[in-house]
């Protein structure tokens, strides 16, 4: 399969001295496990040699990466230090004295861009929550709010992974540069290397720099690739050098003993932090919530990118480490090259059982699973009181209704149909899916809707004289329901 963007140049695995055996080993271990993946891409020595996309996910879509939004503001940092906008040891505080309280904790003064880079603000655990409450007080402001949300310890000491400390780097990029996080990489970054999709979540009038980018796989892999060449890009310096080396190296220990009270996170969350890139027990990466990683080995040379939906995202990077490493001794031959370029052209997510009978009516909308997020309204479709299923040619239409909710999804049987939902409010694209439904042996309905840009999907389990069921598989990090999704227009 070939990508949406020729910019990186494709290979064979025996050729760049991988055993293709290798990859399938990995796409048969995930296989066993409760991890859904939506794409894998593989280079070794600056090329490409594995891709896939499980339908019905596709080069051509993009995909809400979650935290790997923050290896974006990372790079957009560097490239303002190096214009000399702002320093690494700028008091952070200094740059935003209109939203600093009079009674702001004298720890604050002490806090410097270095300590929200490296997520050691001096607070235990957390802060996006206290600093969303606090800024009810401050205009409404989440960086506001969280210069009102005093550090229990000083700034430097201790590691806690915390929203508001790269929220704040995004928000003095802007403020420094006079624009938004992508007007500034456009042109220094994102031009450059190709990418010209990307759309961001915002808060207020700035990206949300913590998390919301939306990108094709294939950037990611650009991205992973720029800075394992220390920032060069076809030749050209795109990013600092001395920049690339410390924001990919543990700048802050992350380990039990550097973390406040807890539950101690899994190993490879513990080996470092760098400038928003994690350490692993071999090589870094940059990664976002259920599974989207940009994982760097330099020994190997070697760049490996996830887009998917799981909740256990150490089994799947432990699995990745166990199968590819040994992959990458030279041992390739050209059929095992073959056999896995026919399996990465077939892969699919499974379909619903289906029995071919009809089913249709009104029914009461169950929307009681809560929805786990900072920005929680508790439903998985706030506002829906009841759907309507009818048939329409090969398939159905799935209808959501409320007080003030009106919204028609189409959906396939055997196929995934395209659907959007409408966007919100002007300036805002619709949210694209993917949906799919069956009937299975004992007449109940079941439909699986893709928010096709984000790893989530949305099931409509409805049994006959049942009420509908609607559930995300795993809630969004954000639980104000599909239209939340809803993007800033490109142009």
């Amino acid at each position: 399969m070939t990508s949406t963007s020729s910019s990186l140049p494709r290979s064979t695995p025996s050729a760049q001295g991988v055993d293709a055996a290798g990859v399938e080993r990995l796409l048969d271990a995930v296989g066993q496990t409760e991890a859904e993946m939506h794409s894998l891409m593989v280079l070794r020595h600056g090329n490409v040699i594995a891709e896939g996309w499980w339908a019905p996910f596709a080069p051509d879509l993009k995909h809400l990466v979650y935290s790997l939004s923050k290896t974006f503001t990372s790079a957009a940092a560097g490239l303002a230090v190096a214009e000399g906008r702002f320093g690494l040891d700028d008091v952070m505080i200094d740059h935003f004295p209109e939203l600093v309280p009079d009674d702001v904790d004298d720890k604050y003064r002490r806090y410097l861009v270095r300590h929200a880079l490296t997520m050691s603000s001096g607070h235990e655990s957390e802060a996006l929550d206290r600093a969303a409450a606090a800024a009810e007080g401050a205009g409404g402001d989440v960086l506001a709010g969280f210069f009102r949300v005093p550090p229990e310890r000083e700034p430097g000491s201790v590691f806690a992974y915390s929203q508001p400390t790269i929220y704040g780097v995004g928000r003095l990029v802007a403020k420094t540069t006079g624009g938004t996080i992508l007007d500034y990489l456009r042109p220094r970054l994102l031009e450059p290397l190709g990418i010209h999709e990307a759309q961001w979540m915002m808060l207020g009038d700035v990206e949300m720099g913590f998390s919301g980018i939306h990108v094709f796989t294939e950037s990611l892999a650009k991205t992973g690739q720029l800075v394992l060449d220390g920032g060069r890009w076809q030749g050209e310096q795109i990013l600092d050098p001395e920049w690339v080396a410390t924001a990919t190296s543990k700048q802050m220990d992350n380990d039990t003993a550097h973390r406040g009270p807890g539950a101690p996170e899994p190993i490879d969350w513990q080996q470092g932090y760098g400038f928003q890139y994690w350490m692993n027990r071999h090589g870094f990466r940059g990664d976002g919530a259920y599974g989207q990683f940009i994982i760097v080995w330099p020994e190997e040379d070697a760049v490996i990118v996830t887009t998917g939906e799981t909740i256990d995202m150490q089994e799947l990077l432990s699995l990745i480490t166990t199968h590819l490493r040994p992959a990458m001794t030279g041992a390739g031959t050209a059929e095992a090259d073959a056999a896995l370029a026919e399996r990465l052209s077939s892969l699919a997510l499974p379909l619903p059982d289906d029995t071919g009978a009809g089913f249709a009516g009104t029914f009461h909308a169950d929307v009681s699973s809560p929805v786990v997020g900072p920005f929680s309204f508790g439903e998985a479709v706030p506002g829906a009181e009841r759907v309507e299923v009818a048939e329409a040619g090969d398939g159905w239409t799935l209808r959501f209704l409320g007080d003030a909710l009106d919204v028609t999804l189409p959906v396939g049987r055997g196929t995934w149909a395209e659907g959007e939902w409408p966007a919100p409010a002007d300036g805002l694209d619709a949210v694209p899916f993917r949906a799919v439904a069956g009937v299975d042996a004992d007449g109940a309905w079941h439909a699986r809707l893709r928010m096709i840009q984000t790893p989530h999907s949305l099931l409509v389990d409805i049994a006959p004289g049942g009420a509908a069921s609607i559930a995300w598989r795993f809630p969004p990090l954000r639980g104000d329901g599909p239209a939340g999704h809803a993007l800033p227009s490109l142009g």
